[in-house]
């Protein structure tokens, strides 16, 4: 497992990964989060995106499980009310 994350820049430089990878949302199950994190080579998804909350909860336990869910919301064009 790959784990691309920018945390010098605040995340500016991943803009380009999401769009081209087509990483919209935080895949984790009933999260519609924006993504902060890339995660690669990783059964069952080749690719999917991680919200800071669950990227933080995975480094804390140190290992995690999770449901992947995969759609077409797009967490980078909601508008929050």
């Amino acid at each position: 497992m790959n784990v691309i994350r920018d945390e010098e820049m605040a995340g500016i430089l991943m803009i380009p990964l999401f769009a081209d990878w087509n990483v919209r949302r935080c895949n984790i199950e009933g999260c519609r989060e924006k993504p902060t994190t890339i995660i690669t080579d990783c059964h069952p998804a080749p690719v999917f995106g991680m919200c800071e909350e669950h990227y933080q909860d995975g480094v804390k336990a140190g290992s995690y499980k999770m449901r992947l869910e995969f759609d077409d919301y797009d967490a980078f064009r909601e508008v929050k009310k």
